[in-house]
């Protein structure tokens, strides 16, 4: 969600690519169905594990709902939202889920943007 929110907001600007401790099938249902509700498109397709090559090429990691390994990218920018996962919960509490992120997305876009200003 994180990603598919940040992408919508952010234009050209910024890129965010989802991947996470392990390769995942695709989207959750639940993820796909409640960002569908509020207008933002969902790209389907397998996970992908975040490597340390992976996240060499970045400028900043978010995690959701796990501690990343702290030998992945050592000297890149790190946040940890600890976001609940969406997996099986009522749609009502997937809502809030999403809203949450959709807010800290925006929060953290208008960060980005302002340290892109300074730059």
């Amino acid at each position: 969600m994180c990603a598919a929110y940040l992408n919508q907001q952010a234009g050209d600007r910024y890129e965010a690519v989802a991947a996470g401790l392990e390769a995942a099938a695709g989207v959750r249902p639940e993820a796909a169905w409640s960002l569908s509700e509020d207008g933002v498109a969902v790209v389907d397709g397998p996970g992908r594990e975040l490597t340390a090559e992976m996240a060499a090429g970045v400028d900043r990691i978010v995690t959701l709902g796990f501690t990343l390994n702290p030998d992945v990218a050592r000297d890149v920018p790190r946040e940890e939202w600890g976001i609940p996962d969406p997996a099986g919960r009522q749609m009502q509490e997937v809502r809030v889920i999403r809203d949450t992120i959709r807010r800290l997305v925006e929060r953290l876009v208008a960060r980005l943007d302002t340290e892109a200003a300074v730059r």
